[in-house]
This record gives C-alpha cells, sequence and structure tokens, in this order.
C-alpha cells in the first residue's frame, strides 16, 4: 500500500509500558484486538495486519468520530488499486500503548464484526509479538527464547523476509491478514479458487508448494496463485506459525512452530 498524493509530517510522540500485554481474539488465524481507542472514543475492535501498510477504519467509525479526510493514500489489495480517502488520527490507545499521529485510511472491511485494521502506521512503531497459541499480541517486550531468526526486510514498509519457495529465492510479505500462502507466479496442482482480501475478492488457483526459512524450518504449505500479470513479493501468513515476533528495532524475525 503506496501513499498517493499525501505526506504526513509529523513528530509522532509514543509510550507504553515494557512489555505491554495486549488481550485478543482470534478468528481462524486473524487476530482481533477488542478494546481499541480512537481520539479517546471507544472501544472498537480492530484487525491486526501486518500486510496492511496503513492502518484503517470503516467510513461508518469515521463519521462517528468527526474525522474529515485530510489527504488520500492507495489501497492496494491482490484484486485491485484504488485511491481512498485517509485521515490522522490524534491518538491511537490500546491498554498501555498510546501513539500519536497514526495514519489510517478510510474504507470499507470485508470481515464482519470488527471496525478497523491496525496496520503498519501503528506496527513499525514497536517490536511486537503475536502470540496465537496464547491470544495476545505483546508490544516492546523481550524477545522470544526461541525461534527461526531471519533478517527483517521491508517492502512498502511491510515487514518482510526472503524465503526459498519451490526451490527459487523469493521475498515473501509476512502478513496476519493472511490465511493461506499467496503467490504471484505459478504453483503445482492447481485447482480454481476464489481469494478473500480485505476490500474485495479475486480468482486464484491453488496446489502445493515446499516453503524453507533459514536452516531446519520447511514444509509444504498449500497457496494460493494469483494472475501473473500482478507480480509482486509473495504474502506468508503468519497465523502459519504460533507465533511471530518482529523487531523494528533490531531488524529481526523470530518465528514460532508452524501450526
Amino acid at each position: 500500500m503506496k501513499p498517493a498524493l499525501l505526506i504526513f509530517l509529523t513528530s509522532a510522540a509514543l509510550t507504553a509500558a515494557p512489555g505491554s500485554i495486549l488481550r485478543a481474539s482470534r478468528m481462524g488465524r486473524l487476530m482481533i484486538l477488542e478494546k481499541v481507542y480512537v481520539n479517546g472514543d471507544g472501544p472498537f475492535r480492530m484487525m491486526v495486519d501486518t500486510g496492511n501498510a496503513s492502518s484503517l477504519i470503516r467510513p461508518s467509525i469515521a463519521r462517528k468520530l468527526g474525522l474529515r479526510p485530510n489527504g488520500w493514500l492507495e489501497q492496494s489489495t491482490a484484486a485491485a488499486d484504488r485511491r481512498v480517502p485517509a485521515v490522522l488520527l490524534d491518538e491511537l490507545r490500546i491498554g498501555n500503548v498510546m501513539d500519536n499521529s497514526a495514519e489510517a485510511m478510510i474504507a470499507e472491511i470485508q470481515l464482519q464484526g470488527v471496525d478497523g485494521i491496525l496496520g503498519q502506521s501503528w506496527l513499525i512503531r514497536h517490536d511486537y509479538l503475536i502470540d496465537y497459541r496464547n491470544h495476545r499480541v505483546v508490544v516492546d517486550g523481550e524477545p522470544p527464547e526461541s525461534g527461526v531468526r531471519a533478517e527483517l526486510r521491508s517492502l512498502d514498509g511491510r515487514p518482510a523476509i526472503v524465503a526459498e519457495v519451490a526451490g527459487r529465492r523469493q521475498e515473501l510479505i509476512i502478513d496476519s491478514g493472511a490465511e493461506i500462502l499467496v503467490l504471484f507466479e505459478g504453483v503445482a496442482r492447481v485447482s480454481p479458487v476464489v481469494l478473500q482480501t480485505n476490500r474485495d475478492s479475486v480468482a486464484a488457483q491453488t496446489g502445493a508448494v515446499d516453503v524453507a526459512i533459514a536452516d531446519g524450518c520447511s514444509r509444504t504449505m498449500t497457496a494460493a496463485r494469483v494472475s501473473p500479470s500482478r507480480p509482486g513479493p509473495g504474502l506468508l501468513p503468519a497465523g502459519a506459525f504460533d507465533s511471530v515476533y518482529i523487531s523494528n528495532r533490531e531488524g529481526v524475525v523470530l518465528l514460532g512452530k508452524f501450526q
């Protein structure tokens, strides 16, 4: 997701208690934070989406908060790109964690029962652990004692690693909003499927591929292949692991066990 016609120049203040634990609920492989406060109002339910470069709130929530768009962002999904209105949130608070001047798109989301998305406009300011086993997100805590270590890369502000996919070196965005491995190249033994994105659905094909991440971490995974007319890095579902730790300060990713 790349900014379009909008550049926010702010000095963002942020505070967090060491190892702030934010309790979450799960919807499949998706993690939902139940008590998010925006500009002092809430609580709102918001999905944690590491693969979304910006955060997002529904238009109905924007109206409730009296927010007026002050620019535009480009919303990119596997289905399409579109310009959507954007706003700068004065305050975003979840538990002990509070950030000022947080960018957000104003757009609808396919997932029912949530008010928006917490994307990289919030996440990139912190080190964080998404703990699927214990249904929690830990912000600015100590890294796990174990896990498969990989170098953190950044693709349009989204966290990524390098892996071998079907024997080929490829960048994969770590995407907690994806429920399946998404590729833009061919996979074996394909069959048709409809892939749901945050905003749309898109025709794809599924098949099995071997994925190897660092030494000793490999698995055959089901993957969806989207039209090769939209080439790009793949999407690795964070929920395929029992935990994912991302340190933006140290440039490190630690992946837990495959689920």
